[in-house]
C-alpha cells in the first residue's frame, strides 16, 4: 500500500509523511501539480496537507488537486489547509476563524478517522480560516469552543478532514487518527 501526500508547502508536511511511515505503509509527498490520472495510479490513499494558501482565493494555484477530489472514491484525509479545500469542493462555506496554539477539541462522533479520541483532546491549532458551514453530506464530527467544524466525515465516500494537525506531538492521541486512517486504506 502507498499513500500519497499532496505537499501545499506546509510547515508540518515531513511530520505527516513521518507518521504515515510508523504505521508501517510506504508514503510519498508530491506537489499539486501532479495529473490526477498519476495521483490515481499511484496511490492507494491520499492525505491534502495543510499550507499557507486561502480558500477560495489561491484555489486555481492549487493544481489538479481541486478536480482530483470531488472525483475519486479512493479514501482521503484532509488535514488543516486540506480539511477546508474539501469542505469548500463539497459546497461548505470557509470563513475567518482562527486558532493558534494548542486547544481542546470536543470528539462529539468518533467515527472512524476519530476512534479512540472520545471525549476530549488537546490538539494544535495554526489556521486563520475555517469551516463555517459543512458541506452538504457531511457530518461534524468534532468543535472547539472558538471554532464549530473541527472534523468531518462523507456519509457515503471514504472522505475525513480535520482542522487540528494530528501530525505534531502536541496533539494528544494524533497517531491514532494515522492508524485509523491507515485501516481505512486496507479496507
Amino acid at each position: 500500500m502507498k499513500v500519497g501526500i499532496v505537499n501545499f508547502g506546509g510547515q508540518y508536511n515531513h511530520l505527516i509523511y513521518r507518521r504515515v511511515l510508523e504505521q508501517g505503509v510506504e508514503a510519498e509527498l508530491f506537489g499539486p501539480e501532479v495529473p490526477a490520472e498519476d495521483i490515481d495510479r499511484s496511490y492507494d490513499c491520499v492525505i491534502v496537507s495543510g499550507g499557507p494558501q486561502n480558500i477560495p482565493e489561491d484555489i486555481a494555484r492549487m493544481g489538479t488537486i481541486p478536480r482530483y477530489i470531488p472525483n475519486t472514491y479512493k479514501p482521503i484525509l484532509g488535514i488543516c489547509l486540506g480539511h477546508q479545500l474539501i469542505s469548500y469542493l463539497y459546497g461548505g462555506e470557509i470563513g475567518l476563524g482562527s486558532e493558534f496554539g494548542v486547544s481542546i477539541v470536543y470528539v462529539d462522533h468518533e467515527d472512524h478517522i476519530l476512534r479512540g479520541l472520545k471525549p476530549k483532546i488537546r490538539a494544535w491549532e495554526s489556521h486563520n480560516r475555517s469551516v463555517i458551514n459543512p458541506p452538504r453530506n457531511f457530518d461534524v464530527l468534532a468543535r472547539s469552543d472558538k471554532i464549530r467544524v473541527q472534523a468531518l466525515a462523507h456519509r457515503r465516500k471514504p472522505i475525513y478532514t480535520v482542522q487540528f494537525h494530528p501530525e505534531v506531538t502536541h496533539t494528544e492521541k494524533g497517531d491514532l487518527v494515522f492508524k485509523n486512517f491507515i485501516a481505512i486504506c486496507r479496507r
